[in-house]
């Protein structure tokens, strides 16, 4: 029998917990482990619990439904790459990921952004992913006639995206937040492996807010690359929105590198925009390809961007598609890998982040307008922020990348141009410290509410 290979991939998971009546919220980062090296990898290969750094969240594997005791790690194993890989033997063995809290009060909202890819991926695996409600397990979603609510995807590239809200009843004192992914439909045993890379831009994450009533609902797409992928910053995006009084069901489909051209042949960036039923779907192109648009390398850009607008409309027609304005390179010609022959024959730009962030807010700006579409500016206040705020990082350590305040601003700006009003009295700082958060959303309503440019 083949053994096959499940990747939960959760190259960051994120767990953020609104805790006691301050609205303390607590943040896991997961940290890749290294082959041989890694000391939490060591510990998980003796205890099967994989701890995040400098919290009490974890990452436990259950065998037969319970917690092996020290030294009955079967079935244990790290990857190539190091990420804590399980064996299931049977259907009551599962993943969980939780975190212990002190407090939060019945109806506390939790959120989670889910990912599980198959390799080989000859068949897809069923699961029943379920959360932690006192102390009986509930499913996230309700199961289908296979008595699952999770299928992977035929793809190792592209999993399936499972982003959920959930209302615990029940209130949680000195007990823990968690969720669970159980196997009950496929050949078994079955290999689970966690912590997988983040190319394919699915990073698992768990959010938890508190027990608030939205005011309204509305539905968003997500389609774009690792510039929404990185630190995901849908996510982040509805975690904003909560704190205002809205409520966002999110649907998103990213992959690395991805053009509206890929978008448009990919079966499954199909599938997510066919679903139908959006408010408003935000497009985010690869960040080289617009600043060629009417040169003599143009990629069709302007015209794989109407198709998908159209194939928008067809599918929601009350949906408003809305452009992403990207930002400029930290230096305007780093990191171009195989579009690098662009930088000598367009040296007007990519010869520095002015000349590129200046490009990108050209063109993009025009083809939303010919498009007759929305756009998020989010390279607009990029660009305030570092002429402004040079000590506020906006990159990740590759120069091009987002940092997670560059993600936060790109959910703020986003926020805004969805809703249009200021924020208000107790808003989501997230992941950040107040007052960098404050500042990035101050830019955001000076850019999207007072048309600063």
């Amino acid at each position: 029998m083949k053994k096959f290979l499940i990747v939960l991939a959760v190259a960051v998971m994120q767990v953020v917990s609104a805790m006691a009546a301050d609205g303390e919220r607590l943040h896991s980062e997961w940290k890749f482990a290294k082959p041989g090296k890694s000391k939490r990898g060591t510990e998980f290969l003796a205890t099967g619990r994989y701890g995040a750094s400098g919290t009490s969240a974890d990452l436990v594997f259950y065998r037969n439904g319970k917690k092996p005791a020290r030294g009955e790690q079967d079935g244990l194993t790290l990857s190539e790459k190091g990420y804590p890989t399980a064996e299931f033997a049977n259907a009551k063995d599962c993943w969980v990921l939780e975190m212990d809290v002190e407090k939060l009060a019945s109806g506390t909202v939790a959120d989670l952004w889910l990912n599980v890819v198959t390799e080989p991926v000859d068949v897809p695996y069923g699961f029943v992913v379920e959360y932690l409600d006192g102390k009986k397990w509930l499913p996230v979603a309700p199961l289908d006639v296979n008595g699952v609510n999770y299928t992977t995807s035929a793809s190792a590239k592209h999993p399936k995206n499972l982003w959920t809200t959930v209302r615990m009843a029940n209130a949680v004192n000195d007990g823990r937040v968690a969720f669970r992914l159980r196997c009950v439909q496929g050949a078994l045993p079955v290999k689970v492996s966690v912590m997988s890379p983040s190319r394919s831009g699915r990073l698992t994450q768990m959010t938890c807010y508190d027990e608030r009533i939205p005011q309204d609902t509305l539905r968003a797409l997500f389609l774009g690359n690792s510039y929404t992928y990185y630190h995901t910053y849908p996510v982040i995006f509805k975690e904003v929105a909560w704190h205002e009084g809205h409520y966002v069901d999110g649907n998103a489909w990213v992959s690395g590198g991805y053009t509206m051209k890929a978008h448009l042949a990919n079966k499954h960036s199909r599938a997510a925009v066919d679903e139908g039923g959006y408010d408003y779907v935000f497009l985010q192109d690869q960040s080289i390809l617009p600043t060629l648009i009417g040169t003599a390398d143009d990629a069709g850009s302007l015209d794989y961007m109407k198709q998908m607008v159209e194939r928008i409309k067809e599918k929601s027609p009350t949906a408003k598609p809305v452009i992403e304005i990207t930002w400029g390179r930290k230096f305007g010609n780093n990191n171009f890998g195989k579009y690098e022959p662009l930088l000598e024959k367009y040296p007007q730009f990519y010869a520095d982040y002015d000349a590129m962030q200046s490009r990108l807010i050209e063109v993009v700006s025009l083809e939303a307008e010919t498009l007759g579409t929305m756009i998020s500016p989010v390279g607009i206040a990029w660009r305030i922020v570092r002429r402004e705020r040079p000590d506020i990082e906006l990159y990740a350590k590759d120069a091009h990348h987002q940092s997670y305040a560059g993600s936060y601003l790109a959910a703020v700006v986003a926020y805004l141009t969805i809703y249009r009003t200021p924020f208000g009295a107790n808003p989501a700082d997230a992941a950040l410290d107040a007052p960098t958060a404050a500042y990035l959303r101050s830019v955001a309503e000076r850019v999207v509410l007072g048309g600063e440019k």
